[in-house]
């Protein structure tokens, strides 16, 4: 499967993406992460479909399309719980890291999605970066 592929799927999965992307930045904006982070981990006794790159790949695609129509630039974290949000839809896990890293007396933060061994959000910088909370 190709990224430029589009098949109906993908176009109900990208409306979905839309949808989170806009809830998550309003949950980010109006209420503290303690209170919110505690819907997007899993539950414990919860069964999952196995991890493919077919079904990584529709999430991946799906966020970046839904980014296109944002009036604002889509931080990595609105990504990351955006990207949760679809993994569950799908069946698959998922976890949150998020990091941080001081670089000439700045703190940055960085947040990045897995499922499995696979990226689902967040890649290109999350090396420089060190874990301070997995969110799974």
């Amino acid at each position: 499967m190709k990224l430029k592929e589009v098949g109906s799927a993908d176009v109900g999965y990208f409306l979905l993406a839309t949808v989170f992307l806009y809830f998550n930045q309003l949950l980010i904006v109006l209420i503290p992460f303690r209170v919110y982070s505690a819907m997007f981990k899993d539950n414990p006794g919860r069964f999952y479909q196995k991890v493919t790159f077919n079904k990584v790949l529709i999430v991946r695609k799906a966020l970046l399309r839904g980014l296109k129509y944002l009036p604002w630039k889509g931080k990595c974290l609105v990504q990351a719980l955006t990207g949760k949000l679809l993994l569950r839809k799908l069946g698959l896990p998922g976890t949150i890291y998020l990091g941080i890293k001081k670089d000439t007396g700045k703190l940055e933060a960085h947040a990045w999605l897995t499922s499995g061994h696979q990226f689902v959000s967040g890649k290109e910088s999350h090396k420089k970066f060190t874990v301070v909370q997995e969110i799974a």
